[in-house]
């Protein structure tokens, strides 16, 4: 059987591999966690840009290493590969959308420009690389309208991991592939995208591995290359070539992104915000998709998710890339209890509206270290209480935000991470509204309806069906 799992394995690298060197990469339209939840891909995948690295012997980082991060160290590699395969991969249900040409054309694609000068300020991915962003010029009365969505992909808390990441797509720009196809909110067909599909369309590359919080002086070497933490100074150079590329002339900004790049968007609202007030009039939201990660203890009672923020916010420095107003009011020592959104949220000014999944399926398995959430019918009756309960504690950290004035929600009940750049977009319904338009009117001003809270599970028909019990 492990014979089988290995052969696999090396197949899927082997497609993977050929995919990377194509000039068009496409978003799947969903995301099948359950086809990498058991396997370890320390020595199967290798480094997926760079091959025949060798080892020596890594300097130390002047942080202490939680014992509770090092548990996670193969659930976070893990985690970090696929989020870079991702992109890649044909989910096993069908989404319903036609196949996208795959000729040399680049309408209605997201072409990737690399911020070369970048590095003249130290802004450079973990492998010192270049960062890059995809851009899509709109169109008509869209032109002057940006949509700015940050990648997700995790973290990497650790040099172990981050030197991992640092020879694949999320720490090093080497092998971005000129072109992107992307769904869902970034796509621009009227049908799959009705309200946004004519906006200018900017899609950031996540090279840094802390949600673009770090500003690490110097380098650090690790095994046999140097790694930079630089996220912050990434984000800075990114604004300043948007401006150069017209979003000084914009009318309305909506800032978005999925997963940790939804977190990216929630921690820099403000920031943001202000750095375009310099050039533009422009009104600002936000939209986060799965970006709510809870603070609750995982099935064992360890706090998984805690530890790996707590030395995030160390590994990287990133004690200026978090909301000022959220770091002023915590004690010296738990200030990276910024990077919950249940404790930043109240400070952020900006108007932010939250798409998340009640049952968000990676915070499940992977921090809350329940893995049978993949197939239900495997779980315990301990693991099936722990998962069922998980909407009431998303529900507790909601609770900052659903007594802000600033703030909508749209939580689904469905078995799901990210949600808006798929076509779940315009299929998942809460109270027979799907997302799209939930957050389409939250954005024209719609205050009555701004919270859209599900029912709890099985009571969403519009769930995508192969996370049902059956």
């Amino acid at each position: 059987m492990n014979c089988c799992v290995y052969f696999l394995a090396l197949t899927l690298y082997a497609f993977v591999s050929k995919t990377l060197s194509n000039n068009v990469s496409s978003n799947p339209s969903t995301w099948d966690f359950r086809r990498f939840a058991a396997w370890d891909f320390k020595d199967i995948l290798g480094d997926s840009c760079i091959a025949n690295s060798k080892e020596v012997t890594s300097d130390e980082v002047n942080c202490k290493i939680e014992s509770q991060v090092s548990n996670m160290t193969r659930v976070t590699k893990t985690e970090d590969i696929v989020s870079t395969l991702e992109r890649y991969l044909l989910a096993n249900t069908s989404s319903g959308l036609p196949e996208e040409s795959s000729d040399d054309t680049s309408e209605g694609l997201h072409e990737l420009h690399l911020l070369k000068n970048a590095a003249d300020s130290g802004a450079v991915c973990l492998d010192g690389s270049p960062p890059g962003i995809y851009l899509r010029n709109g169109s008509g009365v869209g032109k002057s309208k940006w949509i700015i969505f940050f990648e997700g992909g995790a973290w990497c808390p650790d040099t172990d991991t981050c030197y991992q990441r640092s020879s694949t797509t999320l720490g090093s720009s080497k092998c971005f592939p000129r072109f992107l196809r992307l769904e869902g909110l970034l796509s621009n067909q009227a049908r799959y995208n009705p309200d946004f599909y004519d906006w200018t369309s900017v899609f950031v590359r996540y090279c840094d591995g802390a949600s673009f919080t770090g500003d690490r002086a110097n380098s650090v070497k690790v095994k046999n290359k140097q790694l930079y933490f630089r996220g912050r100074r990434i984000l800075d150079a990114v604004l300043d070539e948007l401006v150069r590329r017209g979003i000084d002339r914009a009318s309305e900004i909506i800032l978005s992104g999925r997963s940790a790049g939804a977190l990216t968007a929630i921690i820099h609202a403000d920031y943001i915000r202000t750095h375009f007030q310099r050039v533009t009039n422009a009104s600002l939201r936000v939209l986060s998709d799965a970006g709510f990660f809870v603070d609750a203890p995982s099935l064992n009672g360890s706090t998984i998710i805690k530890s790996v923020f707590r030395q995030l916010y160390c590994l990287h420095n990133a004690s200026t890339g978090l909301n000022a107003a959220c770091l002023r009011a915590q004690k010296r020592a738990q200030k990276w209890r910024c990077f919950f959104p249940q404790y930043s949220v109240p400070f952020v000014t900006s108007k932010i509206f939250l798409v998340n999944a009640l049952y968000d399926l990676w915070q499940i398995a992977y921090l809350s270290n329940v893995p049978c959430v993949f197939n239900l019918k495997t779980c315990n009756s301990t693991e099936l209480s722990h998962i069922m309960k998980f909407r009431e504690k998303t529900l507790h950290g909601l609770r900052s935000a659903v007594t802000s004035n600033r703030t909508g929600v749209f939580a689904d009940s469905c078995f799901v991470h990210t949600q808006t750049v798929y076509d779940l977009w315009t299929k998942i319904r809460v109270e027979h509204v799907t997302m799209a338009r939930a957050f389409a009117e939250w954005y024209r001003g719609d205050v009555l309806n701004r919270f859209r809270i599900d029912a709890p599970y099985p009571s969403n028909p519009s769930c995508p069906k192969h996370y049902h019990i059956k």
